[in-house]
């Protein structure tokens, strides 16, 4: 491993077997409990069905939704996510899996930019319950509240967050704002004035605060 660094200074090395040499951290088949697992960058490797190789049985493929919430939680707290699925002898994939993706695809073609390069919050700030997580844009100016399941109640109450005076909210793939009000250091949306977007895996509130 010295002497390839040695050859080629950029290379990365998968810490897995090699300890301190590694430059990242893969856990496999679960995503860390919390917003950092280990001080160096990490991505979760979670295979679609039961295992990395091909699986003919579609019962066995987890799903659009599994894979959005996946993504989701991992991403909040810092993370990549890797998808595992293997061809079969002649190389295809199970149309099942490719079916799960473009799904998820789909979802993330309308929500894509709570996700790509965005960077978690500090601290505890990654996740609101057991239902909310959050991701922050790159220059800290917008805050996506990304809930798994849309609220039962009328009233959205999220903790930790502060908007400024007539700033917007609005749910990405809606048009029109969404009306909310400050209440002792959170902010109330009010969810029940907007039809979310059907049978969709997850939905994102954009808020420009922090």
């Amino acid at each position: 491993i010295k002497e390839i660094r040695r050859r080629e200074p950029d290379i990365m090395f998968r810490a897995r077997g090699i300890g301190n040499y590694g430059d990242y951290f893969t856990p496999e088949r679960f995503v860390p409990g919390d917003k950092q697992n280990t001080g160096m960058p990490w991505f979760v490797i979670y295979p679609l069905a039961r295992s990395f190789s091909y699986d003919p049985d579609a019962g066995n493929y987890k799903g659009a939704k599994w894979i959005v919430h996946t993504l989701v939680d991992t991403i909040a707290k810092g993370g990549n996510f890797e998808i595992g699925i293997g061809p079969d002898g002649n190389g295809r994939f199970h149309p099942t899996a490719v079916s799960q993706m473009k799904e998820a695809g789909d979802w993330m073609k309308v929500h894509a930019e709570a996700i790509y390069g965005t960077r978690p919050r500090d601290g505890t700030g990654w996740r609101d319950g057991d239902n909310v997580r959050f991701t922050r844009s790159k220059d800290g100016e917008i805050v996506y509240a990304i809930c798994l399941e849309w609220p039962t109640e009328a009233q959205l109450v999220l903790h930790q967050i502060q908007a400024e005076p007539g700033s917007e909210i609005v749910l990405l793939g809606r048009d029109g704002t969404i009306p909310w009000r400050a209440d002792r250091g959170n902010i109330v949306v009010d969810v029940g004035s907007v039809s979310p977007r059907p049978h969709s895996f997850a939905y994102v509130l954009k808020i420009h605060g922090r």
